[in-house]
């Protein structure tokens, strides 16, 4: 059983910071952001309620990501 078939895949740009590679976290279910796991530079997070509205979300942080429209605070613990 793939355990990542429910997952959206998007065409993330390196990170605009240092080149690393970026990745959608979602947090409990209630809003969803990318970040560089190399240098933890991230988007900002875009809220959702349900399916229709987290795919939105997902699509906006793309976006974001993609043009560079991210803030770097360092990695975080």
């Amino acid at each position: 059983m793939n355990k990542y078939k429910d997952i959206e895949l998007y065409d993330l740009q390196d990170c605009p910071f240092c080149g690393g590679p970026g990745v959608m976290d979602d947090i409990g279910g209630w809003c969803v952001y990318i970040e560089c796991v190399d240098c933890g530079a991230r988007t900002g997070h875009m809220e959702y309620k349900d399916e229709k509205s987290k795919k939105e979300a997902e699509e906006a942080c793309v976006k974001l990501w993609n043009n560079g429209r991210v803030v770097n605070f360092g990695r975080g613990e």
